[in-house]
């Protein structure tokens, strides 16, 4: 016993004197705190230098236009008004936030609404007495120079990052957090999405069970983020509480940026605006983008351009008068009953294509159809086309008369095509979001592929993308490829 406490006694003296060391963690929290500064600071001088590239780029296209409106009508000492210029116009563009998150980048009506102010505020400036001594001429001239530059730039800005993007330079390393299926419909999102500038590592399940394929679950989410070492974490579905907050500590500590999907946005048609309620952050849901505004300032358009282009296209209109009178008997007008806004019946008008008799022999041709679902219908070698009407037809020359659909407010420039009461009485619930909006002339459909797209679900889904993300400069982009479309004839018959 006395050599037993013997021992237990010089076992106590030798870890007294032995020097004490203290264990570190397996992860130091300091390289942690440097990991996350470094992330936010390259975050910062990421989007800085965006927007300083973007300020320098704009600088020079606005000095540029002044110079040229100043040769186009001289001004006298042009390099005197070239810096106040340029310091309004991008005081115009910041406070309309032309230099905001990325979509309003690239937004054109943020960059022309900040320069019609600033056109303005040079014309009242003008008005006063002792005013501005530009003149009227100079002030119109800069500002047309100025929008048209601008635009321009700002559109081969984004092309250049896209193309930066497409060989992987500028991407964000991202993981995203749910479950397969949910992860799934991200990542296609995400791949649909030109814009786009993520790289996604993989994913971590949000189930207890590891799905096929993923770097882990949620309950290993601190060595997964240590190991893929993402910039952002993208949060697609709905977690529990505790793991919410396991999830966003988690990041925080780390200078991971995360981003959060409502699982209820994939099946939601229209688009959210983030509002608070109570304090917290929410999202106030609106079926389309065509509120009150929107809708004064469509309709404006296709009055103005619909007037313009009868006035312009009157000429073209009376020959192609003159060709279905002379081709065939008949009336040079068709006119069809077709369904509008809101299941609203209205009589749409065509230069007439056919023959006189051409409804009669429906069923004699019904088999030809082109479309197996019943809810369309278009042949591609139609017996019944006249000489002249396959012209009309190649090059839409027989839609030029729904103008006047325009100007009586049945159709819009842009929109869903008006379907047939009978194709109507065919449809399902999905399918009716094609009578939430004006129909228009031209559509997503026509500079999609027009009748080459066979399937309806096909058609539903691009006029559904349409009236979920409608603006005004959409409407302007497929006014322009409808061009391209037409003079092409691809798809038409």
């Amino acid at each position: 016993m006395q050599s037993e406490a013997v021992q237990d006694a010089e076992l106590l003296i030798q870890r007294r004197t032995e020097p004490s060391v203290l264990s570190l963690p397996a992860y130091d929290i300091r390289i942690r705190r440097e990991l996350a500064q470094r992330r936010l600071i390259r975050a910062l001088v990421r989007h800085a230098t965006r927007v300083l590239v973007l300020h320098v780029l704009d600088a020079a296209v606005i000095a540029a236009a002044v110079l040229i409106a100043a040769w186009m009508l001289p001004i006298g000492d042009a390099e005197h008004v070239t810096l106040p210029l340029v310091g309004l116009l991008l005081l115009a563009l910041n406070l309309r936030g032309a230099y905001g998150s990325m979509h309003r980048r690239r937004d054109a009506w943020q960059v022309l609404s900040a320069i019609a102010g600033a056109v303005g505020a040079l014309i009242i400036l003008r008005a006063l007495p002792h005013g501005s001594e530009l003149s009227a001429g100079f002030i119109v001239a800069f500002g047309v120079i100025v929008a048209l530059g601008l635009v321009a730039e700002r559109w081969m800005a984004d092309v250049a990052v896209r193309q930066a993007h497409a060989h992987g330079v500028g991407l964000r390393k991202a993981l995203i957090l749910g479950r397969r299926a949910d992860v799934q419909t991200m990542v296609a999102a995400l791949e649909r999405d030109r814009h786009r500038d993520h790289h996604v590592l993989g994913f971590v399940t949000s189930n207890q069970i590891v799905d096929d394929g993923a770097l882990g679950t949620i309950a290993e989410i601190e060595s997964v983020l240590d190991r893929a070492d993402p910039a952002e974490l993208i949060v697609s579905g709905t977690l529990a509480v505790d793991s919410l907050k396991r999830v966003v500590t988690a990041c925080l500590k780390r200078g991971i940026t995360i981003l959060a999907v409502p699982v209820w946005s994939r099946a939601m048609r229209g688009w959210a605006e983030p509002v608070n309620v109570g304090g917290l952050p929410g999202y106030q849901v609106h079926p389309a983008r065509l509120g009150m505004p929107a809708l004064m300032l469509k309709r404006a358009v296709d009055l103005l351009i619909a007037s313009a282009a009868l006035v312009i296209c009157a000429p073209l209109m009376l020959l192609v008068a003159v060709a279905v009178k002379l081709d065939s008997p008949g009336p040079v007008f068709y006119r069809q009953r077709r369904v509008g806004l809101g299941g609203r019946e209205f009589m749409m008008w065509k230069f007439r294509s056919m023959q006189i008799e051409a409804e009669r022999r429906l069923d004699q041709v019904a088999h030809l159809n082109r479309y197996t679902d019943g809810r369309l219908f278009k042949l591609a070698h139609d017996p019944r086309i006249t000489r002249v009407g396959r012209l009309l037809r190649r090059f839409s020359l027989d839609e030029l008369p729904q103008l006047f659909n325009v100007l009586a407010g049945d159709m819009s420039l842009v929109g869903p095509r008006p379907p047939l009461p009978t194709e109507v009485g065919k449809y399902e619930p999905r399918h009716f979001v094609r009578l939430s909006v004006v129909p228009g002339i031209t559509g997503p459909w026509q500079v999609g592929g027009r009748n080459l797209i066979t399937d309806f679900e096909e058609v539903v889904r691009l006029e559904r993308a349409y009236v979920d993300s409608w603006s005004m400069r959409l409407d302007l982009a497929i006014m322009a490829k409808t061009f391209g479309v037409v003079l092409s004839g691809k798809g038409a018959y």
